[in-house]
Formats: C-alpha cells, sequence, structure tokens
C-alpha cells in the first residue's frame, strides 16, 4: 500500500501539472478533476497502509544501498503507523472539498498538494535519514508551491518567501544533527542507543534534530512563519498544511525520543518552557486578531506549543527512569496532534468556502454565517469547540491529559523539573482558559451573531458549494471525527497505545482505566470519560427543559418581547453592537505584556473651501506586536544582512580567487577532522 500512495501521488503531481499546461478550460477541468481523484486515492492507500501497521502487518520496501549512505527501505512499525491514519485519515476529506468545481481554476495546486502528500508519507515511512531529508526538502519545495501559487495577489510572495526560509532553516539542522549522528554510527540508517545522548557530540545532535523538527511545527522562536504561510496559500492547501503536512515535525520528536532516550535536563527543561510560551505566544494572537484565516492560523501555533509540553512531559519520564510517564506524556501529545488534525483541517476546510463566498475574512462583517451558509458555518462552529477543547469534542480529553501528565512533577527528585513543569502547566492553564475565550468569539459574533454594517453579499456561484454533496460528505466527515472521537475516546487511547508502543512498550495501554474510563496511566490518580459525558450531558440538558416546561406553566420557549437595553446590546436600532474588536479588548488588555500593546487617540483636522474651521475625525486605534519578532527576528535579520553584504564581497569572479576559497574549506573541514577525532 505504501508503493500504491506514492505511485497515486506521483500519477497526481504529473497530471496536474499538465493541466496546468492546457489551453483549453473543459481540458484544465478534467485534469484537474482527475488529479484530485488522485490524490484522494493516494490518501485513502496511506490511511490503509498506516492501518495495517498499526495492526501488526508489518509493510516493507527495500530501497537497496545508497551510494554509501547505508541501507534505506520504507516501512510502517506502529508508530509510523499512527501518524500514517493521524494525518492522511484527515486528509481525504480536505482533499473531498478541495475536489469541489470552485477551485478547478487553479489546475496546478493538485499537483503541489500530491507534492506534500508524498513527503509526508516517505518522512514517515523512511528508517534512514539521507531518505528523511529527501522528504523534508520535498515538503519544503511543496509548502513554497502552495503558500506562493497566488503570488500576484497581496502578501503572497512574502509568505512563501518566509515558509521556504524556515523550512531551509529546519533542513539545515537536521542535517547536521544527522551528520553528528553518522560520524558516530558510520550510517545514516536508524539506530536507537548508538550515541550517549548526554556526550557533547548526543546533546549537539538532540539539540539540533529538536530545532529542525520545532522549526516546522513553529515553536517559538520560529513561528513567524505559520501565519504568513498558511494565510498566503489557497483555501484548500491550508488544510493540508495545517492538517496533515506539519504532523511529520511531531514525528520526528517521537522517533528522535525513540532512537536517542532521555536527552539532558537542561534541555528538557528547554522544551517544556518554549512550549509552554509558544501556546501562549500563539493564543494570545488568536484572541485579539481581527482576521479569520489569521486567527486560525495563529491557533496552530498555541496548539504546537502544547503538544510540544506533552513531549516535554514525557522527556522527564524518560530521564527519570518513570516510563509511566513518558507514556503519559505522549499520550496526551499523540491525543492532541489527532485533536488539532481534525479541528484545523474542519476550521480551514469551513473558513475556505466562507473566504471565497464572501470575499472577505473580516470576524466583524461575517455575522450570521451558519444563516447563509449553514454546512460551513456547522463546521466553523464544531471546529473552533474542538480546538477550545471543550467537552464532547476530541480536544477536551487530549487537554485534560496534557493537564493530568503535567501534575506527576512530583514523581522526580529533580528541583529544576518541578520548576519547569509548574511554569509549563501554569502556561498550558492559561493558554487553555484564553482558548475558549478566543473560540466563543469565532462562534458567538461570526457563525450566530447578528448582521453587521457593511455586511458582504454571498457570491451565489461560491455560495453553491455549500450545497454540493462532496463539500457536505467533507464537512460531514470531519464533524463526526471531531465528535466521535470524544464519544469513542477510550478506543482512540487504545490505538494511540498500539502505535505507542516501540517506544514505550505497553505502558501507554494504563491509559485506559476501565473500559469507558480514561486515567492518566497512573491507576487511581484520576479518572474521565468522555463517553459518560456523551450519555449524562444530553440527558441533564433534557431534565432541565423538562423541570423548566414543568413549572413554567405554558410555552417556555415562547419568545417574551421587551425593549432593548440602549447599550452595546444588538438589537439597537442605532446598529451598534458588541464587535469582535471590543470581544477581545480585555484580553488585549490582560496580555499587554504578551501583545505589547499599544492604544492611541488621533485627530485629524479638516478646512473647508471658505478656510472656516471644520469638525475633525477622531480616530482610535489600538496595535499589537509579535514580541518575538520584533526583538529577536528583526535583530536576526539585520545580522543576516550584514554577512551577506561582506559574502557579497568575495564574489570577485576571478577563478582563482574561487580555488583558493575552495582550499581553504578543505583545510577547514581537515583541521576540524583532525581535532575531533
Amino acid at each position: 500500500m505504501i508503493t500504491a500512495g506514492l505511485v497515486l501521488a506521483g500519477a497526481a503531481m504529473l497530471i496536474g501539472w499538465v493541466a496546468g499546461l492546457a489551453r483549453r478550460t473543459d481540458t484544465q477541468v478534467l485534469l484537474s478533476t482527475v488529479a484530485w481523484t488522485a490524490n484522494i486515492a493516494a490518501a485513502v492507500a496511506l490511511t490503509i497502509a498506516g492501518a495495517l501497521g498499526l495492526a501488526g502487518c508489518r509493510q516493507r520496501v527495500d530501497l537497496d544501498g545508497l551510494a554509501g549512505f547505508g541501507p534505506a527501505t520504507l516501512s510502517v512499525d506502529s508508530l509510523a503507523g499512527l501518524f500514517l491514519v493521524t494525518s492522511f485519515a484527515v486528509a481525504i476529506p480536505a482533499l473531498a472539498a478541495a475536489a469541489s468545481p470552485a477551485n478547478r481554476k487553479r489546475p496546478r495546486l493538485p499537483a503541489a498538494v500530491a507534492a506534500a502528500l508524498a513527503a509526508v508519507a516517505v518522512i514517515v515511512t523512511t528508517d534512514n535519514f539521507f531518505v528523511l531529508l529527501f522528504g523534508w526538502e520535498a515538503l519544503t519545495a511543496a509548502f513554497f508551491l502552495m503558500s506562493g501559487y497566488d503570488r500576484d495577489l497581496p502578501g503572497r510572495a512574502e509568505g512563501s518567501v518566509i515558509t521556504v526560509a524556515f523550512g531551509k532553516a529546519s533542513g539545515a539542522a537536521v542535517l547536521m544533527g544527522a551528520l553528528l549522528l553518522a560520524a558516530h554510527t558510520h550510517t545514516f540508517t536508524f539506530a536507537a542507543g548508538a550515541v550517549n545522548p548526554r556526550s557533547a557530540a548526543g546533546q549537539a545532535a538532540y539539540v539540533l534534530l529538536l530545532l529542525g523538527f520545532g522549526i516546522k511545527v513553529g515553536l517559538v522562536h520560529a513561528h513567524s512563519w505559520m501565519p504568513r504561510g498558511y494565510a498566503a496559500a489557497p483555501g484548500p492547501a491550508r488544510a493540508v498544511m495545517a492538517g496533515v503536512a506539519v504532523n511529520v515535525g511531531f514525528y520526528g520528536m517521537w522517533r528522535t525520543l525513540e532512537i536517542m532516550g532521555a536527552p539532558p535536563v537542561w534541555l528538557i527543561c528547554v522544551v517544556l518552557v518554549v512550549g509552554g510560551v509558544t501556546a501562549i505566544q500563539g493564543i494570545a494572537h488568536a484572541a485579539v486578531h481581527p482576521d479569520l484565516a489569521a486567527l486560525i492560523s495563529w491557533s496552530s501555533v498555541e496548539n504546537s506549543g502544547m503538544i510540544t509540553v506533552g513531549f516535554g512531559a514525557a522527556l522527564v519520564g524518560a530521564w527519570a527512569g518513570e516510563p509511566k510517564l513518558t507514556a503519559a506524556g505522549l499520550v496526551a501529545g499523540t491525543a492532541q496532534v489527532m485533536a488539532h488534525a481534525l479541528g484545523k483541517t474542519l476550521l480551514f476546510v469551513s473558513a475556505s468556502t466562507i473566504e471565497q463566498a464572501t470575499a472577505t475574512t473580516d470576524l466583524d462583517r461575517l455575522g450570521g454565517i451558519v444563516r447563509r451558509l449553514p454546512w460551513s458555518g456547522t463546521g466553523l462552529v464544531i471546529g473552533s469547540l474542538t480546538l477550545a477543547g471543550l467537552p464532547l469534542t476530541a480536544g477536551f480529553a487530549s487537554e485534560w491529559f496534557t493537564l493530568e501528565s503535567l501534575m506527576q512533577q512530583f514523581r522526580v527528585s529533580s528541583l529544576a523539573m518541578h520548576l519547569c513543569t509548574a511554569v509549563a502547566g501554569a502556561l498550558v492553564a492559561l493558554t487553555i482558559g484564553i482558548a475558549g475565550v478566543t473560540f466563543v468569539r469565532v462562534i458567538g459574533l461570526t457563525a450566530f451573531g447578528p448582521k453587521r454594517l457593511g455586511e458582504p453579499r454571498i457570491d451565489r456561484d461560491f455560495a453553491a458549494v455549500d450545497q454540493q454533496w462532496v463539500y457536505r460528505f467533507a464537512c460531514g466527515a470531519l464533524v463526526l471525527g471531531c465528535l466521535g472521537v470524544a464519544a469513542f475516546a477510550p478506543v482512540q487511547v487504545r490505538l494511540i497505545g498500539h502505535g505507542l508502543t516501540s517506544v514505550v512498550g505497553s505502558e501507554a495501554a494504563g491509559a485506559n482505566a476501565q473500559p469507558w474510563v480514561l486515567a492518566p496511566v497512573y491507576a487511581e490518580f484520576a479518572a474521565l470519560s468522555p463517553s459518560w459525558l456523551w450519555i449524562v450531558l444530553p440527558l441533564m440538558a433534557v431534565l432541565a427543559a423538562g423541570v423548566a416546561a414543568l413549572f413554567a406553566k405554558r410555552n417556555p420557549f415562547r419568545a417574551r418581547h421587551v425593549t432593548p437595553w440602549s447599550s452595546a446590546s444588538p438589537g439597537v436600532d442605532r446598529g451598534v453592537g458588541y464587535s469582535s474588536f471590543a470581544y477581545a479588548n480585555p484580553v488585549r488588555n490582560v496580555l499587554s505584556t504578551v501583545l505589547l500593546t499599544r492604544a492611541e487617540l488621533l485627530g485629524t483636522a479638516h478646512e473647508s473651501r471658505s478656510r472656516a474651521p471644520a469638525p475633525g475625525r477622531l480616530t482610535y486605534r489600538v496595535e499589537v506586536v509579535d514580541l518575538v519578532e520584533r526583538y529577536f527576528s528583526r535583530g536576526l535579520l539585520r545580522s543576516v544582512r550584514v554577512v551577506s553584504r561582506a559574502a557579497r564581497g568575495l564574489q570577485s569572479g576571478r577563478l582563482d580567487a574561487y580555488l583558493a576559497y575552495l582550499l581553504i574549506a578543505v583545510l577547514a573541514v581537515i583541521a576540524v577532522v583532525i581535532a575531533t577525532s
């Protein structure tokens, strides 16, 4: 099935490229449809391959020797199968939605998407660093093609350049880490336990690998590419980038722990703190951003931080020799990966249709979307509830697992671990609270909000997508995934336990305390049953409605008409009401340290033709900035420019000068090798 999936993805690339060369519109539409169909078939094949790997049917494709880089295969073990199912199961409905007629004006887009799918499959299934790097660079190229597809639109070129720049930086870090390991193992093949992770070389390799994978998932200080890259990509490509492709970064972290074991204490503390800071940084900007697409993109930064904190808890367990704690952290992180994949794919699929139908993503202009685009609006609501981590959705149990894994800090003896885990736990708890406020803003003001001034007209051609059966299948499948994973959370945890067998053995099975009850691996520490919540909460709602009907002595649902309160309440005839800006203002002020909030009142004076004084206009402006970008990234960029100008002076155009540079480089390499041998 691995070969079938890669062949189908390759066929989609070829057909999509040919579709872009076709001159006739009907030919482009036909070839584009065939390319999207091939992409869907590839995702189905790779999902089946992952399911077979989880079931114990290990598949293997031998690539023979790679010119001295060691033996290489594409194989699906339990961990690879887990990430294949997680990534490509959500890719199927996302690709089905992308195949709608509204997207056929982009004939080459399925080729770029196919390249991303093939690269993800190669990265997850390979057992050789050289092949992994090949897939990593291919994924960077695919991200560049997707984010730069609409390069004629404002901001798209900048977003694609930033995306490829960070992608190349992540590839360089992974390459250097792999080279350090290969210098000791004399092969690029994954070799568990071959290098001491607490030696100088082992620590350097560990740092470089986690840095490379962390850049891909958007951890601070490398989160800047994610909001810009996602916003620059066409709507259908965003779902693939966020819900499918980014998962390879988390897979790389999980595989690094399996290969290298427990890192030193200082690195674990860095992972925990960086994860917590990333989470609060992402949700702070999502909470105040007025643009729907940007809000969803910043939420990806927040989820990356949450998942990394779970991974950090697993590192604590590995260092302390507590396999149950390692299992608790990895179960929490993997459950959050699944919730993010489902919720983020659903949000981007829904937001893509909303953006195309209304020609805007301004939250203050998108009131009542559920009434005008019911399927897209429903997807927006369920996806928001999932990423907010509210009960009856997949995000609830995963965030609970994360908090429970951080509460196990008393099981280790290191004071540094205690402090860093406490900091990460506080940041995660604050993040979860603000996430609820953030997505209530989206649901209350956008999905169910009242009509607003300047409300956009609905484009009938794009609004028709909301009524197509293919799009309804996509939204329906993702909605069922977000809700069904919560209802059958014990089944999900057992699936995760099978996938983590190669890392923690059977310890993850302890996350099921009873058939329908979850526990944080440790028995009798805490318990939760999302499945029973699906039974109890609806029954409580029915009971409350019955009691209200019994004691109301009349129809409790009858509307009572009163004069509206003349405030910012909706319904006031002056056309005012709470906007997304006003709703986010408390968060903007409470987190002013994180957002560097600055407010100012601007006034402009006007003169009439008779030069008599005329009343001026007052403008209230509030700005927030990315703290890391302003005080770190810009300084780094200035340093890079200085180095670039200096390097430009070395380009003399003389062959003898270039040969001298080459000789100096060779001598330097020889000196380093001799000194470290």
